[in-house]
């Protein structure tokens, strides 16, 4: 939207990304709550889940700004598969590492 020019952003700007982020993050939290939540567990799945929500979440709100019908929302993608991959190594990443491995052994534990 402001192409990294971060300074030209308006409220407008931060609406349509706030629209993007909700509906990129709603599946997200839909998956947690059914028994395929355990398949995301690993960072390299989760990411690649989070950049396609991204991808079509950003599709959905706004048209591309680059030559390509969906140029942004592949851009969007990989910066949220990145992001995503980056938290994972972190302490909050590592804590929910932590719960996710409870959710998997009450899983094995009830199947």
């Amino acid at each position: 939207m402001v192409q990294g020019q971060l300074g030209e952003a308006t409220f407008g700007h931060f609406l349509i990304a706030s629209k993007t982020g909700v509906l990129t993050v709603f599946p997200l939290l839909g998956i947690t709550l059914t028994r395929h939540a355990r398949h995301f567990t690993n960072r390299w799945m989760s990411g690649m889940y989070v950049a396609a929500c991204a991808f079509f979440a950003d599709a959905i709100i706004h048209e591309s700004h680059y030559p390509g019908a969906y140029t942004e929302a592949a851009f969007t993608a990989a910066g949220a598969f990145v992001l995503s991959v980056i938290v994972s190594f972190t302490p909050v990443g590592k804590q929910v590492d932590r719960l996710a491995e409870a959710f998997i052994n009450h899983q094995e534990h009830t199947a």
